[in-house]
């Protein structure tokens, strides 16, 4: 083999070895980010959205409208979420999932389709007046997908 083929799978391993490095380095601070937004998130985020989910969930219900709401704070991402699963329609769903870096997305899935989130804040930020504004919008829209036009 000549000194600059040698050369070449030098260059060739080094870059891989850099890449290599780079991406397990991402990986370890997307684990320790999931693993930060589960210790810190689950408790806020219980303490100011759950009461006016299971609210909701239970008016929801008496209307008419079956619910359920999950605590899948101890999941990946951590989150809680509202299904609502009208009888003969397809199942919509809000997810308050918390992110790295301490940011709540509110994703919504309306009738099998991802709507995307809608509305982020900071945990620090999360009130329950962004709660209700999501929550607003997502039935809204959910509602919505379960008229039938003639």
């Amino acid at each position: 083999m000549s000194n600059e083929t040698r050369d070449d799978l030098a260059r060739i391993l080094e870059r891989h070895r850099e890449k290599l490095a780079a991406v397990r380095a991402a990986a370890e601070e997307k684990a320790h980010g999931y693993a930060d937004a589960r210790t810190y998130c689950g408790d806020q985020l219980r303490a100011v959205a759950m009461p006016l989910l299971r609210e909701w969930s239970k008016r929801l219900s008496v209307e008419g409208y079956p619910t359920s709401v999950e605590d899948r704070l101890g999941c990946h991402p951590p989150s809680l979420v509202l299904r609502l699963a009208p009888h003969g329609a397809p199942e919509s769903s809000l997810a308050l999932a918390c992110q790295a870096g301490r940011i709540i997305h509110f994703r919504s899935t309306v009738a099998g389709k991802d709507m995307g989130s809608e509305i982020e804040t900071p945990l620090a930020s999360l009130e329950p007046h962004l709660v209700v504004e999501g929550l607003r919008r997502f039935v809204t829209n959910a509602l919505e997908a379960t008229l039938v036009e003639p």
